[in-house]
């Protein structure tokens, strides 16, 4: 990295430690078009990258991060693009009908199954693939549709999860080392255990004790 380079990485690591803080979100929407998540914006939550709102919101940052500096056009169109790669990153979001799809879909059963009894995974993105296959034959999961056997095929649908295992309490991070692909999992503090299928009974309920409410259990922390 060049000595010029340096200073607008450094503006880029505040802005973008900034943006987590204030629980921005970075994904692609339906039309595959790199989108943030305002949560503390009053008219609308949701802008496209490229909007004059985000870039409102960068400038305002720079702002204030570099008491009262003035952020030049070629520094912010450099933010720009690491933000529209930090959406693909994200994965991508679904729709509602593809959302409660997602309820059946093997890879999301068998990863909450995992987590169920495992606080965290991590190991070649191959590994947990088998691991996977293996879950689902044991526990009857779904079988309309298979796990994917191929590393790459596998690594690609479960980035499109990210967001929906996110939404059930399981963090997920892919990356790239030198033995390969790489997937960690982690428990996320609100995660809560889900019944697998062998723990429900014809009523609806779980074959636990009766001490502990049927349906989801809570996972219990730092006791």
């Amino acid at each position: 990295m060049s000595q010029k380079s340096k200073p607008r990485d450094a503006r880029w690591t505040e802005i973008y430690t900034q943006l987590q803080e204030d629980k921005v979100e970075f994904f692609l929407n339906t039309q595959l078009e790199p989108t943030v998540r305002i949560p503390t914006d009053g008219f609308q939550t949701e802008w496209p990258v490229d909007s004059l709102r985000f870039q409102d919101l960068l400038v305002s940052m720079f702002y204030e991060i570099s008491n009262g500096g003035i952020l030049k056009s070629s520094d912010r169109d450099f933010l720009m693009a690491q933000i529209r790669e930090e959406c693909r990153k994200g994965g991508r979001e679904l729709t509602e009908p593809e959302a409660a799809k997602t309820d059946e879909d093997v890879i999301v059963q068998t990863v909450v199954a995992l987590m169920n009894r495992e606080p965290k995974f991590s190991d070649q993105t191959g590994v947990l693939s088998k691991k996977l296959q293996a879950i689902q034959t044991a526990n009857s999961l779904s079988h309309s549709e298979g796990i994917p056997t191929f590393t790459n095929i596998f690594s690609r649908k479960l980035n499109r999860l990210i967001p929906v295992l996110r939404g059930y309490g399981v963090e997920v991070v892919m990356e790239h080392k030198e033995s390969g692909s790489h997937c960690t999992l982690t428990r996320m503090e609100s995660f809560q255990k889900e019944p697998l299928p062998e723990e429900i009974v014809p009523d609806g309920s779980t074959n636990e004790s009766s001490a502990e409410p049927s349906g989801a259990q809570v996972f219990e922390r730092g006791q």
